[in-house]
């Protein structure tokens, strides 16, 4: 198959996903909004959640889903990218890997109660090297996690399926009293993205 044949099928798939038109009706940011709510209906993660960290949230689904659903949070959301304003967001243009921009946060939020994040390598399509970055995602949310979440605290992490999955969700057990991985119907089922669901944060 060629290239322009594979994009043009790529984009009749996308522009007649359920989820997609969902999300322009809607003038949502992304079919990542519907992701959120899925994960919100299954494990009710926002119930206890009053102070909120929304790691790698540009271009704004996951916060804009808080702020219309839940506007009495207090909600800081962080990226290396711009984002444009949401109200009720308090937005941080940084990186979650520098402790000035950790700083920033803490100046908001002395622990945050759930921490999010729909952040994602740039994907190569070579595997280990993919899930290498992965790991490496991993490893700056439990560092912030560290430094950021709440005893008992919830963190909702997206991962791709592939060879590192185990070495990770054993990570995360080390730090978490529960960790389920869930994928929802608003996840394409040709993808292997997946979200790790972490509760009762222990170190």
């Amino acid at each position: 198959m060629t290239k322009k044949k594979s994009t043009k099928n790529w984009l009749n798939k996308h522009t007649k996903d359920r989820y997609v038109k969902l999300s322009q009706a809607g003038s949502y940011r992304s079919r990542a909004f519907h992701k959120l709510h899925e994960i919100n209906d299954k494990y009710n993660i926002f119930k206890s959640a009053k102070n909120i960290l929304d790691l790698g949230s540009s271009p704004g689904s996951w916060s804009e889903y808080v702020c219309k659903n839940f506007n009495d949070k207090n909600l800081v959301s962080i990226d290396v990218l711009e984002m444009k304003p949401i109200k009720g967001a308090y937005f941080i243009k940084g990186d979650i890997n520098n402790l000035d921009d950790r700083k920033k946060i803490s100046l908001k939020m002395s622990k945050a109660d759930l921490v999010l994040s729909d952040i994602a390598p740039n994907i190569t399509g070579i595997e280990d090297v993919d899930q290498a970055n992965f790991v490496m995602i991993l490893e700056s949310i439990l560092g912030i996690c560290s430094d950021l979440l709440k005893l008992n605290g919830v963190l909702i992490m997206k991962f791709f399926i592939g060879s590192s999955y185990d070495f990770s969700r054993k990570e995360l057990k080390k730090s978490f009293s529960k960790v389920d991985t869930y994928k929802p119907d608003s996840s394409r089922s040709s993808s292997n993205e997946v979200f790790f669901i972490c509760n009762g944060y222990k170190d």
